[in-house]
C-alpha cells in the first residue's frame, strides 16, 4: 500500500516539474527561448513518449526505495534522525552538500561502470537511445540502472545523518537538475556568470555533450570531479562560452 501511494506521489511530482519546463520550452517556447535551444530540432512525440514510458517504470523503483528508507529507519540502520537541532541547525544546509558530494562520487563510479561496452549495450543504452533527450528522459533508464540509481538515497543514508525534510528537498532538488540537464535548451545567464555557474556546476550542455560523444561529462553535479578523472569533453569551457555567446576575451577569463 505504502509502495503505491509514493508511486503515485513520484509520478504526480515527476510530471509537475517536468512539466513546468516542457510547456514553456516546447510547447510555447519564447523567440528569447528559442535561442538557447541546443539542438538542431527537438525530439519526436514518439521519442518523448518512450521515456515517459520508461520513467513511469522506474517510479515504481523510486516507491521501493523510499519504502525501503522507511523500513531501514524503523531497523534502526538508518542515519535519519527527526529533531531539526540534533545536529544544530548549521547541519541541514550543510547535510545537503555533503549528500551531495557522496552522491555524485557514487553516481560517477556506477555511471563509469554502466560505460563498460557490455553493461553499456545491455542497460545503459536505454537512456542513450536519447541521443537528443528531452525533459521526460529525467528518470528514462534500464530498470537495472533504475535500480542503481535509486540505492543511492537509501544507501548513504545508512552513512550521513539527514533530516526526512532534507531529504525530500534533495530529492527535489536532484529531480530538478535532471531536468534541467536532459531539457535541449542551456538556461545559464548568457555572462560571466553563467560562465562561472557552467564551470563549476553541471549545466544542459555539459550533459548533453555526454549524450553525444559518450565517453566524456560523466558527472552529476560537479564538473571538478570529471576534471579530476581527465574524462571532461576536451576544450568544453570554449564550447560553453560560445553557447553563452560570449567573447573569446571572457572564454578565458577565470
Amino acid at each position: 500500500m505504502a509502495s503505491c501511494l509514493l508511486f503515485f506521489i513520484i509520478l504526480f511530482r515527476y510530471f509537475l516539474l517536468v512539466g513546468a519546463f516542457w510547456l514553456p520550452f516546447y510547447c510555447w517556447p519564447s523567440a528569447a527561448a528559442k535561442k538557447k535551444r541546443i539542438y538542431p530540432a527537438l525530439p519526436s512525440r514518439q521519442a518523448q513518449l518512450t521515456e515517459i514510458k520508461w520513467s513511469a517504470v522506474n517510479g515504481v523503483i523510486f516507491a521501493f526505495a523510499g519504502v525501503a528508507i522507511g523500513l531501514f529507519w524503523q531497523m534502526g540502520w538508518s542515519r535519519l534522525y527527526l529533531q531539526f537541532n540534533e545536529y544544530g541547525w548549521a547541519y541541514l544546509p550543510i547535510s545537503l552538500v555533503i549528500f551531495s558530494f557522496a552522491h555524485e562520487i557514487y553516481f560517477y563510479a556506477t555511471h563509469r561502470w554502466l560505460h563498460r561496452p557490455a553493461v553499456f549495450r545491455r542497460f545503459h543504452k536505454v537512456h542513450h537511445n536519447s541521443l537528443q533527450p528531452s525533459p521526460w528522459a529525467s528518470f528514462s533508464f534500464h530498470p537495472a540502472e533504475g535500480l542503481i540509481q535509486a540505492a543511492a538515497v537509501p544507501l548513504l543514508l545508512f552513512f550521513i545523518p539527514m533530516h526526512p525534510v532534507m531529504v525530500l528537498l534533495y530529492l527535489t532538488l536532484i529531480t530538478v537538475s535532471a531536468i534541467i540537464n536532459h531539457l535541449g535548451y542551456e538556461i545559464l545567464p548568457r555572462n560571466r556568470r553563467g560562465l562561472w555557474l557552467g564551470r563549476h556546476f553541471v549545466s544542459g550542455l555539459h550533459h548533453a555533450r555526454h549524450h553525444q560523444v559518450y565517453r566524456y561529462n560523466y558527472c552529476l553535479f560537479y564538473p571538478v570531479v570529471d576534471k579530476i578523472f581527465g574524462t571532461e569533453e576536451p576544450g568544453f569551457e570554449n564550447r560553453l562560452a560560445a553557447a553563452l555567446e560570449l567573447s573569446s576575451s571572457t572564454k578565458v577569463a577565470k
